[in-house]
């Protein structure tokens, strides 16, 4: 009795191991570039009030030497996107771009947030 209380538990718990919903997975970069600006000055500028169409929200901070930009158009809230800039070693600064959901079209997003990210960076280099 004990042995097939035992199994079927063991099988309802595999059963739960293996599903999972589209949501559960994580989502792939879209881009990552490395850049030689510092983290705090790379968070700064990506986290500017934007010019144009766009919004930003405040940096959030998952975790030490990473943070969490919203950079979405102010007239689609719904395109979830953001950027991950995570700390490297010395001067150095890894952005990631990150888009979530199911929202189709928007390659134009994904250029946007390359030149922004690119220009904070020559900016950056340059001073």
């Amino acid at each position: 009795m004990l042995k097939n209380i035992c199994a079927t538990v063991a099988l309802a718990a595999l059963a739960t191991a293996c599903t999972t919903t589209g949501q559960d997975k994580p989502t792939p970069d879209v881009w990552t570039v490395n850049y030689n600006v510092g983290f705090d000055s790379m968070v700064a500028c990506l986290a500017a009030p934007p010019t144009g169409a766009f919004q930003t929200y405040p940096p959030a901070f998952p975790s030490a030497g990473q943070a969490r930009i919203v950079f979405i158009p102010a007239n689609t809230p719904q395109a979830n996107s953001a950027y991950v800039v995570t700390q490297m070693v010395g001067n150095n600064s890894m952005v990631s771009w990150q888009r979530f959901g199911q929202v189709r079209g928007l390659d134009w997003l994904d250029g946007e947030a390359r030149n922004r990210a690119d220009a904070c960076a020559a900016t950056l280099r340059g001073s």
